[in-house]
């Protein structure tokens, strides 16, 4: 390489290097022999895969290959791989713990009085792939503050209406039993007022791991509104469906007791069954028709929805 060109491909951002047809470097620039900490002398003439055991070298070959043989240049971005090479970012502080993402350009080199050798490119990609990191971070917290509940980290009203939509979809399809509770903390108002609201929430906070404690793994337990929580019971008849809320109602006992709390919360509960045609929005009004019963009946009881309750 002249003199000229030597110094064109030193002022490059990232590495370049060469190798020939046997894989041996045949050139590297400044900036990789600073990134590898070896000088110049002792990285020409060696063993492409020896001094990066990283690469994968079936693939390598055939990617240097089709290269050469098409006499076209070809990228391959950082999103497609992080790295080919495993050099440091340029960020000191983050040396030791993440590698440099890299857009890697494979460029051919032909002289028809020498072998054919490929150039390499790599660019630091590291600050666009931190930054679409971090994007994508701050839209999973997005759709996490969208589903869940943030004092409880239960799923909210939206997301429990998603689920149960699914839910019916696969009831009816296997025909597949379907329950749904919804429940209420008889009081909890007068706790809230003589405590305070930090009190509350951290009632709700204790009460919400150990109702999730008593249920299933494919149960869904979500927190509605301030008190009111409902159950998605799949594959769940009337009976199951009652024995949960029963657990439910004796946990919030325990619970109680257990605080020494001189209001004494309660549950009161309500129950409604998925049937073939049922809508979410039936649904849940069914459940929330059973609830009101439970509460005007005097609370701290279960109320099953039928249509003879509400004559």
């Amino acid at each position: 390489m002249n003199l000229n060109l030597q110094r064109l491909v030193n002022q490059l951002p990232g590495a370049v290097l060469v190798l020939n047809s046997r894989y041996q470097l045949s050139y590297v620039n400044a900036f990789l022999c600073q990134q590898l900490e070896l000088p110049e002398a002792q990285i020409l003439g060696q063993d492409f895969f020896s001094l990066f055991p990283e690469v994968p070298k079936s693939w390598f070959c055939r990617k240097m290959a089709e290269v050469l043989q098409q006499q076209q240049t070809q990228q391959l971005s950082w999103q497609q791989r992080l790295y080919l090479l495993k050099l440091p970012r340029q960020a000191k502080a983050e040396q030791s713990e993440f590698q440099m993402a890299q857009n890697v350009s494979f460029i051919p080199l032909s002289n028809p009085q020498e072998e054919a050798q490929l150039a390499l490119w790599l660019e630091d990609a590291s600050e666009a792939a931190r930054y679409h990191a971090e994007v994508l971070f701050k839209t999973q917290q997005l759709k996490q503050l969208d589903r869940f509940d943030t004092l409880t980290a239960l799923p909210n009203w939206q997301y429990l209406q998603q689920q149960l939509q699914l839910e019916l979809t696969r009831a009816e399809r296997y025909q597949r039993p379907l329950a749904l509770l919804r429940f209420e903390l008889d009081r909890f108002k007068l706790l809230n007022d003589q405590y305070g609201h930090q009190h509350g929430d951290q009632m709700l906070q204790g009460l919400a791991r150990q109702f999730s404690a008593l249920l299933r793994d494919n149960d869904l337990l979500a927190r509605l509104a301030g008190a009111e929580f409902a159950v998605i019971l799949p594959d769940t008849e009337l009976a199951g469906a009652i024995e949960v809320a029963q657990r439910l109602r004796q946990q919030m006992e325990q619970f109680c007791a257990v605080q020494s709390a001189a209001v004494k919360l309660t549950i009161s509960c309500g129950i409604s069954t998925g049937t073939a045609g049922c809508s979410v929005e039936t649904m849940l009004q069914q459940a929330d028709q059973a609830l009101y019963q439970a509460k005007r009946a005097g609370r701290n009881q279960i109320s099953i929805w039928s249509e003879a309750a509400l004559a």
